[in-house]
């Protein structure tokens, strides 16, 4: 192979292989699927010796674009030329004449199904790869996988099949993913692209934010208005006792629009209360404050990526920030025009702007460079748009050490106090409180113990609790002294050299308490 792939690339290769080109490969975002995909597509062009035919399934329009870029960025290696790619997609609609087809899935859901039995029967040799598999299993979108109903068992031998997803065990995966493109057969996680240096390590901080008193008595108000009317819609609807997550919620949406008058008035009642408390978990103004005083604290050359839940939330803190960063600030969300769009990518990508605002748009494929910040301003219960976008700051770029991740979350509500569900190995994961400040209770703990060190050896302290609120929410600290040591020599301000034998004295501080309570 022309280029140097990753070992888990290769060992992905060869696995697919054994197993007749069939399956889902469950990769973690920014290690790599998109070559690996195209390189296995190579791997079994020369097993086959004979014409494959490519297509390419994706379920965003820009995802088009991205593949195209792919291929041409190493078609010599692949043996595919720009003519010979083709795409449909929007309004761009063409043959279906070229060895490598690439579909959004909107435009893809019935034509598509019947060319590829057409091929098949034609014992043509087609390989299909489904980009973000786990949208696929939808009623709509499966339909790209009829074709496979009426072919016979002889011509379902030259239907390769690859899933690429780094979430794909979502609903139907068994019923309507397996039986279309093949088991999963290969996973490869977080922990094992760290640990081989294929992402970036990175770490956690879970941040509680306190309400006041006037939420917590209007947060107190609608659980209990909720708990009342759940109760009684029950008892007209013993079926929803059953129900939970989504389901219960999809039930609850139609019986809003029951025929039964008090069931629906009931139900609409219900509905309505949660959104309200949602809104108001969501929407809490210190969640702003909260991202702003942080963005303050942080080293000012970071390159920081916002995620929000709601676009009035995100403009709202746009409008704040660049206000302080003049012209080091973009907005990306679903209401702004293409154009306003691309610039505002085209600007975070030259790093024109370091700061990137975006509501939910942002979540799933697009190719934009690695942060090393992650602020999580709200999010989803959902863990899989969790994991999407913790994979955006994990993406190796030179230069670029340890990435830190900002979750914050309304104290004492519905919402996870925690990002991952699970612990993920080699994540650390530490836990911060906001009020008009941070509190870090492990970090705190290892500063006292060194500010009252210094104070009885008469060591000035001066600034200290200026470098000590920075060290808060940064990972420096955390680091081998060795390391912190190396920072100290090569620092040209006095300011930094300051910041980093601080983070030095605390990192051995910590080595040292660690020893300590080993033997204990």
């Amino acid at each position: 192979m022309g280029i140097s792939l990753h070992a888990w690339q290769e060992q992905c290769i060869a696995s697919w292989l054994e197993r007749q080109g069939r399956g889902v490969a469950q990769v973690v975002t920014g290690a790599g699927k998109t070559i690996f995909a195209l390189y296995a597509a190579k791997a079994l062009q020369e097993k086959l010796r004979t014409k494959l035919h490519i297509v390419i399934i994706v379920p965003k329009t820009f995802l088009v674009g991205q593949w195209k870029s792919a291929i041409l960025a190493h078609h010599d290696d692949l043996g595919i030329a720009r003519e010979d790619i083709g795409w449909i997609c929007g309004t761009h609609h063409q043959e279906h004449d070229k060895p490598v087809m690439i579909y959004v899935i909107n435009s893809a859901r019935y034509k598509l199904s019947y060319i590829l039995h057409q091929q098949l029967s034609n014992r043509i040799p087609v390989m299909l790869i489904a980009d973000e598999c786990h949208h696929y299993a939808s009623v709509e979108n499966r339909k790209i996988f009829s074709f496979l109903e009426s072919l016979e068992e002889r011509q379902k031998k030259n239907y390769y099949s690859l899933g690429l997803s780094a979430t794909p065990q979502g609903n139907g995966f068994d019923q309507f993913l397996v039986p279309s493109l093949g088991p999963l057969f290969y996973t490869y996680g977080f922990s094992d692209a760290m640990t081989e240096g294929v992402i970036n390590q990175v770490v956690i901080y879970n941040v509680a934010l306190k309400m006041t008193n006037f939420q917590v008595v209007k947060y107190d108000e609608l659980s209990g208005r909720i708990t009342t009317t759940l109760r009684k819609l029950k008892k007209m609807v013993p079926s929803l006792i059953k129900l939970k997550g989504s389901a219960f919620f999809i039930e609850l949406q139609q019986l809003c629009l029951s025929e039964t008058a008090s069931i629906a008035e009931t139900a609409h009642l219900l509905l309505t209360l949660f959104y309200q408390r949602r809104a108001l978990v969501y929407e809490a103004p210190q969640r702003l404050s909260c991202a702003f005083d942080l963005i303050a604290l942080l080293d000012s050359q970071s390159k920081i990526i916002i995620f929000g839940e709601r676009i009035s939330q995100s403009e709202a803190l746009y409008e704040r920030l660049k206000r302080y960063y003049p012209n080091k600030v973009a907005r990306y969300h679903s209401e702004m025009g293409e154009t306003e769009k691309t610039l505002a990518l085209r600007r975070y990508r030259t790093g024109e702007a370091r700061i990137l605002v975006s509501c939910k748009a942002l979540d799933e494929g697009l190719d934009i460079p690695s942060a090393d910040v992650g602020i999580l301003l709200a999010t989803t219960s959902e863990q899989r748009q969790r994991i999407q976008r913790l994979g955006r700051i994990l993406r190796l770029q030179e230069g670029k050490e340890k990435a830190s991740l900002f979750y914050l979350s309304l104290a004492h509500t519905i919402e996870d106090s925690e990002l991952l569900d699970v612990g993920i190995d080699s994540i650390q994961e530490w836990y911060l409180q906001y009020t008009n400040h941070f509190i870090h209770p492990s970090y705190d703990e290892l500063a006292d113990t060194l500010f009252s060190t210094m104070e009885e050896k008469n060591a000035s302290t001066i600034g200290l609790d200026v470098l000590l609120n920075q060290g808060r929410v940064c990972n420096d600290w955390f680091e081998d002294p060795v390391v912190l040591q190396e920072k100290v020599q090569a620092a040209t301000l006095p300011q930094e050299k300051k910041y980093y034998s601080l983070m030095r004295s605390l990192s051995l501080l910590r080595r040292k308490n660690q020893a300590i309570r080993s033997h204990e």
